[in-house]
């Protein structure tokens, strides 16, 4: 037994269980993506393999924190963050097995004192028997409940066998069945025709029309049989149409009305008629295309002599409907959903309001006005619920989630997890207690690092080198071509970009910013033939004619250009339409457009983009795109040019109507006085009507030179450059013994340092610009991870030049990326979850992380190739330097490390405050917890004799880097989650990643060779 202990907890087997963990989340989030959640959890999170390895890596933690007596004060730091996890795992344990969730729908002016369950429960009973599960159902995992009943002197067996998502209803005729009506029915509200089926006593109430079968209550058309014949009765006058010969018959209010196959009836604007009708039927589940919102459990049932399978009906969240089964024996229930769990009090919805971003249909936030009652208690409390905002009252919480469509109820989730939560936080805060420490504890290894890296002699190899660059050249396409387009004059399309416009998203913002957009989306480029995009836009709108004939669109996919006989990558608006004027795209993009996303080749996604650039060119070329006059209501969308507005002033409306024809004219006349005026007028109207949502022209001045001045992709060569340059002249001094001039290291930082400034100005301004923190989509966090990355390579690097070029490196490729043409650089409004301070906390801190964390995987690389170059001769230089970059490397990963963990766990708060929950196993966290648990495993690879070294732990912060990279960008562009807003869009993967992945590769197996060469050397 104490063999088996002693393995169990041995750090061998710690190190197995990290890898086994961080495996088996990695494989989950991948099994999540294809299959879908219930698949991920029945076969993953919720098994008892996998809670076995937490509660193994528990018994280690215990354990280590004994035997390596971290309750010390020397040690006490350490033994503080162990604790933590300790904590946090049984916070977890009391949230799996205590705690709960649930979801409350209340509509205005109705109450609830109940919720209904997160978890899915299937129950069956026969007689006074029965026997009731919480199950976790999917395709791949149906048989999830088995039962077995007295019936009769014998046993009744019942047993799930199958499972059907997105199950459709499909009504079958049965001896012993009941009288069914597959109902069609459409309204204003809704989209399209509308199915429901009918069971004797349904009804159903839906966008203002109510129908119902045999039912109680009263409906505008009830619907009734008389043997094997249906009539209904309405309360409204009727319409018949025969579909055949569209010939009509009106009814009367209260007219009994025969009910004939195929006819169509309506009144008003609503529309029904009768697919089919079945005297005796039962209902069986077939797979549907569509999302139907229910699901279908397939169950055996058995008494040993016969055999009956049929389906339950049922959905996640819903509460479950009783099928009945007659047997001879007697009546078996089953049911399948959520169960219904009573409060002690109850909640009235007394409005729910939905605030949107000014003229947009965008939300901006929601809030529920409530009043919470517990008469038992003379209490009758008033509260307001919004996103990042709860009512917390015996335990339970409650959060705003989404909302009726009808904008007239509300949907809180409901979380009961006293213990749990505060268990879990406890942990949280001895975590960040126990890092902080760490880093000023003079016993800690965090601190050693620092005293060995002051201790490490290395040669000072310095040589002098002149350093003459020239700018990278930022210039917009060019060619013979700019001769065609007649120039604007200068002033006008300044005053043009200054105009205020509304974005797609609702965002009022300078024409400036929305002209860039549309000249990147057009031909992923931020100019063309010389032109400013303002000028581009309004040059587009003047004189369209001469810009169909240019090769202005983009074309990405090479069979796609060889097919339409495009050479090059780019192509004109004319080549795509015929002499007849008919677009030849036409048919191969419906056909792309009906395909599901996820079936759609390279090619057909291709067709979807070159499609959209198409039309969006005649969007510009017509004006609609650009929403440039406000209605006299903020709330309305702004109108594009050319529109009619009858709540204006006719003098005003005739204004939006024609304008911006007249400036159009006055531009391609050249009458520039003329063209000003109608600018300002412009300006002026937009004051009149809008000037209450207007952003200040300091704002709007900054954003039309953020866009001008493009600071981030002017930095990005700089930083390569200098990094590049720097590293080369490192490089090469470590083979030379020549003394470098202190003042071309103050050059090389003080240049580095100025492209920082430059960044750090960039992401401040446009802080000040967007209204919020930088950080909130794929763009603006990977700036901001570029950027902590340069600032822990001057922190790491002041006496240190090699780390800080690895930096500038690093930043400089981080900033490249970002430019790349499926990452989206525009300004947009926040989600209503963002909209919180825990964006600025939670956000910050762990894009951070990732910079060190890069830095560190960089250094990596480094070392690796400073191994791959050592040699008997070089050895006394080389070593020196090895030995240097592997400590800050792994100072860099720890500090990674350490910010990684508490942002995530800060994550965590944030989630429970906006969710309901600290932890749901969505892609992004778990991604984030296997990289911790991976560079914990790094961390840790010095206490085991077989994997310590220092070429081993450089080849671990190479390969742990991945898990980052999928952390950031496999989540938000391969995978989904409730961190959606974050994605991008992206097809396939670049060639530069498996290039990457192969010089990776060589540089580890020369460094290895080399190394074990140099290492035998040694011994001889």
């Amino acid at each position: 037994m104490k063999r088996i202990y002693f393995i169990l907890t041995s750090m061998p087997f710690m190190a197995f269980l990290f890898l086994a963990l961080g495996i088996s989340m990695a494989i989950a989030t991948f099994v999540e993506s294809s299959y879908g959640t219930p698949v991920a959890r029945a076969l993953v999170y919720r098994t008892w393999w996998f809670e076995l390895l937490w509660a193994l890596f528990a018994l280690n933690l215990v354990n280590n924190f004994l035997r390596f007596r971290l309750y010390t004060k020397e040690k006490l730091t350490m033994g503080i963050f162990h604790i933590s996890f300790i904590l946090m795992l049984l916070g977890a344990v009391i949230t799996r097995y205590v705690g709960y969730e649930g979801l409350m729908h209340i509509r205005e002016g109705e109450s609830s004192d109940y919720i209904l369950s997160r978890e899915d429960y299937f129950t069956a009973s026969f007689g006074d028997q029965e026997k009731t599960k919480h199950v976790i159902f999917s395709e791949m995992t149906p048989k999830k409940y088995t039962a077995k009943f007295a019936a009769g002197g014998g046993e009744l067996s019942v047993k799930t066998i199958g499972y059907i998502e997105n199950a459709e209803r499909k009504p079958i005729d049965a001896v012993n069945g009941e009288p069914i009506i597959d109902f069609v029915f459409s309204t204003p509200q809704t989209q399209g025709m509308q199915t429901y089926i009918f069971k004797e006593g349904d009804r159903i109430s839906l966008a203002g029309f109510s129908a119902g079968f045999n039912s109680s209550e009263t409906s505008a058309i009830s619907i009734f049989n008389k043997e094997d014949q249906l009539f209904f009765t309405s309360s409204y006058p009727t319409d018949e149409m025969a579909m055949g010969t569209q010939n009509k018959v009106v009814y009367a209010v209260g007219d009994t009305v025969p009910m004939k196959r195929m006819f169509l009836y309506g009144f008003g604007e609503y529309r029904f008629l009768i697919r089919g009708f079945f005297e005796n039927a039962t209902f069986a589940a077939v797979k549907s295309e569509q999302e139907t919102g229910e699901n279908a459990v397939i169950v055996k049932i058995s008494d040993g002599v016969r055999e009956k399978t049929v389906p339950v009906f049922g959905h996640s969240s819903v509460l479950a409907d009783t099928t009945e089964v007659a047997l001879s024996e007697g009546t078996l229930k089953l049911a399948y959903g959520a169960k219904k769990i009573k409060l002690p009090f109850n909640l009235f919805l007394k409005d729910f309001q939905l605030e949107k971003y000014p003229g947009s249909n965008s939300p901006s936030s929601f809030a529920s006005e409530v009043v919470l009652n517990n008469p038992n208690d003379g209490i009758s409390w008033d509260y307001r619920i919004f996103m990042n905002n709860t009512l917390n009252y015996k335990g339970f919480k409650f959060f705003q989630s989404s909302y009726d469509k009808d904008e007239k109820g509300t949907v809180l989730s409901v979380n009961n997890d006293f213990w749990g939560t505060w268990i879990t936080y406890l942990g949280y805060i001895l975590l960040m207690l126990g890092i902080v420490l760490s880093l000023f504890n003079k016993k800690s290894y965090f601190t050693s690092l620092v005293r060995r890296l002051k201790t490490i002699q290395v040669v000072k190899t310095i040589i002098i080198v002149f350093l003459v660059f020239s700018g990278f050249s930022l210039s917009a396409q060019k060619s013979g071509d700019e001769a065609m387009i007649p120039t604007i004059n200068e002033e006008i399309v300044n005053e043009f970009g200054k105009i205020f416009v509304q974005g797609p998203d609702g965002r009022i913002e300078p024409m400036s910013t929305l002209a860039s957009e549309v000249v990147r989306k057009v031909s992923k480029k931020s100019g063309l033939y010389g032109r400013s995009p303002e000028e581009v836009v309004l040059s587009m709108m003047a004189w369209p004619e001469i810009w169909q004939t240019l090769p202005i669109i983009k074309i990405s996919n090479k069979q796609l250009a060889s097919d339409l006989g495009i050479s090059g990558k780019y192509f004109t608006i004319e080549q795509l339409f015929d002499e007849q004027g008919n677009y030849k795209l036409m048919e191969q993009v419906r056909a792309a457009h009906n395909k599901t996303p996820v079936f759609r080749n390279k090619i057909e996604k291709e067709l979807i983009y070159v499609d959209e650039r198409v039309n969006i060119f005649f969007m510009v070329v017509q004006g609609s795109l650009f929403g440039i006059f406000p209605s006299n209501n903020s709330e309305d969308p702004w109108m594009p040019p050319g529109t009619t507005n009858s709540g204006i002033p006719s003098d005003d409306s005739i204004f939006v109507k024609n304008g911006t024809q007249f400036l159009l004219q006055s531009v391609m006349t050249q009458k520039n006085d003329d063209a000003l005026m109608v600018v300002q007028a412009i300006g002026n109207y937009q004051q009149k009507f809008g000037a209450s949502i207007l952003p200040s022209e300091r704002k709007r001045d900054l954003e039309i030179l953020y866009n001008k001045v493009n600071v981030f992709k002017r930095i990005f060569p700089f930083y390569l450059l200098f990094g590049f340059l720097l590293l080369l002249i490192l490089f090469v001094n470590i083979f030379r013994q020549k003394k470098m001039p202190s003042w071309l290291k103050r050059g090389f930082l003080l240049l580095i340092v100025l492209a920082f400034v430059g960044h750090t100005l960039g992401l401040v301004a446009r802080w000040y610009i967007s209204g919020h923190a930088p950080w909130s989509n794929g763009f603006e966090s990977i700036v901001y991870v570029s950027w902590a990355a340069m600032l822990a390579g001057l922190i790491f690097g002041r006496k240190y030049l090699m780390v800080v070029g690895t930096a500038s490196i690093l930043s400089g490729i981080g900033l490249f990326v970002a430019h790349l043409s499926w990452m989206s650089p525009e300004v947009t409004n926040l989600v209503p979850v963002l909209k919180s301070y825990w964006l600025t906390i939670h956000v910050a801190i762990i894009t951070a992380s990732y910079g060190f964390i890069g830095l560190s995987a960089f250094l990596g690389i480094l070392v690796l190739i400073l191994i791959a170059l050592r040699s008997k001769a070089n050895a006394e230089k080389v070593s020196g330097f090895i030995e240097q970059l592997t400590t800050i490397n792994e100072m860099s990963a720890m500090v990674g490390l350490y910010f990684l963990t508490i942002g995530t766990f800060l994550g965590g708060v944030w989630a429970n405050e906006s969710w309901g929950r600290y932890w749901g196993w969505d892609p992004k966290e778990t991604w984030a917890l296997i990289t911790i648990v991976l560079y914990s495993f790094i961390a840790h690879m010095r206490l085991i004799p077989s994997l310590k070294g220092v070429y081993n732990y450089n080849v671990a912060t190479v390969l742990g880097f991945a898990s980052v990279l999928m952390t950031y960008f496999g989540v938000n562009y391969y995978l989904s989650g409730l961190h959606s807003y974050g994605k991008g869009v992206v097809d396939g993967v670049h060639w530069a990643v498996p290039a990457s992945f192969v010089v990776l590769a060589a540089i580890m197996i020369i460094a290895f060779i080399k190394d074990n060469l140099y290492q035998k050397s040694l011994e001889e």
